[in-house]
């Protein structure tokens, strides 16, 4: 009974320490929240010292003090399938906000219903993280909120859950919808939440002007509010929030000096305009090597602005591998800004050389993987997919990014590898302890239940002899001895 008794207790040890063991190998479980605010500029969160939620971000998180390096063309569609993919526009095949395919023979206008659910736009060899998300865990869902590329199949897979930019939602419906999808009787670990401030109220009135701080106050009440709905569902602890943008934003003045009228230099019947302001995309179509050449003598006197051929774009600029890209290029000098046909401009824009400091996006980022007050000066968006695989325990799919030095934000992860590395060593030998503490005393109990089997088999047999000589009934051949010898 006791060898027993102590045999369930160590088996109950062991098993404990293999629960233990479990859960030191389990995958990473905490969720990631992507949150872009659209044309939210690197420098914005400076404009004002209570941005009590932005503020709280950096300090508890990590940030980078420069903002981050977007890809060109600086504009929405492009940037926000960069950061979900982590290719550079030329691979991911989404280069404007509109874009002519040769091939489909078609347009594409990125902010069309139809257009943002057409697979074919968008499933051209980039995998947008809700899809790598879902692709190799069949336990991981992921949801997208407007954010551009979420409405289409890419690779055969639909995010789990998805809600149109067309919506018709506030703000805060939209908060409301996706902590919905957190605590979903089928969750996702996996949010993408896409917001079109402040880049709406920058093109209305410029980046610089009141009406731009108005609304970045608005979007910090707006973080706050994501706060206090996650920590309401107890979500806040585990999750980690990354926010960012796409782009930043610049001043056009609307004077005829910074204005670049196209028809000064170009008939509006020579050529077709697909990327607009501020960097115009020329086609011309149908195809004409005559005519190109034409079109490109003209645009090339036009000051204040580069312009280019395809085969000519620089090579940094990653933007001239790929059918979808226009076979000019008219790039403004920053603050100007094109005309065509007589379109107006807007007070502030976007679009321009990614090189530019204002074109720059900001990134924060908190929660359980990063470490508080953690900084670097920049980075390149393309680095944010690995980021969020890393963050998933998940393998990226082919692209450009790299860890070197987002990694730098992030809790030491080597540290604790080799602190799991530890444990297991610890569990490992802790078990061979108690086997062999087990081994030992069955032993002993074996002992003393061979010499207690000895004890008993010895007193048998000595009572079996007493019983023999003294108690044993008479034969009859002993009470006939005794007659025959009275006789």
């Amino acid at each position: 009974m006791y060898l027993f008794s102590m045999k369930s207790a160590v088996q109950s040890f062991i098993l404990f320490i293999f629960c233990i063991f479990l859960s030191c190998s389990a995958k990473n479980t905490n969720r990631v929240l992507l949150i872009s605010f659209d044309g939210f500029r690197w420098d914005y969160i400076h404009r004002a010292n209570n941005l009590t939620n932005f503020h709280r971000m950096i300090s508890d998180g990590g940030w980078a003090v420069k903002g981050i390096k977007n890809t060109f063309l600086t504009k929405t569609l492009p940037n926000h399938y960069t950061i979900a993919t982590g290719l550079y526009e030329e691979s991911h095949g989404i280069v404007g906000n509109i874009m002519y395919d040769p091939v489909l023979n078609s347009t594409f206008h990125g902010w069309l219903d139809k257009d943002a659910r057409d697979s074919r736009w968008w499933d051209n060899g980039g995998e947008p993280i809700w899809v790598t998300n879902q692709k190799q865990d069949t336990q991981h869902r992921s949801g997208v909120l407007a954010w551009p590329g979420g409405l289409a199949v890419v690779k055969g897979v639909l995010a789990y859950r998805t809600e149109s930019a067309f919506d018709g939602l506030t703000k805060k419906e939209r908060v409301d919808k996706i902590i919905e999808w957190f605590t979903d009787e089928y969750p996702i670990n996996l949010g993408l939440y896409y917001e079109e401030e402040p880049d709406h109220t920058g093109h209305l009135f410029g980046p610089d002007s009141k009406e731009v701080l108005s609304m970045i106050f608005e979007l910090d009440s707006l973080l706050g509010y994501f706060f206090d709905k996650l920590e309401d569902n107890d979500l806040l602890k585990t999750t980690n929030i990354i926010l960012t943008s796409d782009h930043g934003m610049t001043s056009t003045p609307l004077d005829a000096e910074h204005k670049i009228n196209l028809d000064d230099y170009v008939r509006v019947d020579s050529y077709s305009i697909t990327s607009k302001n501020p960097v115009a995309g020329i086609d011309i179509i149908p195809a004409s090597k005559e005519l190109e050449d034409e079109v490109f003598k003209n645009l090339s006197r036009i000051p204040h602005a580069h312009v280019y051929r395809t085969k000519d774009i620089p090579r940094q600029y990653h933007y001239g591998n790929n059918r979808r890209i226009p076979m000019i290029i008219v790039e403004p000098e920053e603050h100007y800004w094109i005309s065509f046909n007589g379109s107006a401009g807007v007070l502030g824009e976007h679009g321009y050389n990614n090189s530019l400091a204002s074109m720059h996006p900001f990134f924060i980022a908190m929660g359980p993987d990063f470490k508080p007050g953690a900084k670097v000066d920049t980075f390149n968006n393309v680095d944010i997919y690995p980021l969020m695989c890393t963050l998933l325990g998940l393998k990226p799919a082919p692209n450009n990014g790299s860890l070197d030095v987002v990694s730098q934000l992030l809790i030491d992860r080597e540290g604790s590898d080799s602190t799991t590395f530890g444990a297991y060593i610890l569990i490992l030998l802790l078990i061979a302890l108690v086997g062999g503490l087990f081994s030992v005393a069955a032993c002993q109990v074996h002992r003393q239940h061979k010499r207690q089997l000895r004890s008993i088999s010895s007193f048998s047999l000595l009572h079996s002899f007493r019983y023999s000589k003294s108690d044993r009934m008479p034969l009859m051949s002993d009470s006939s001895e005794e007659e025959f010898g009275d006789s």
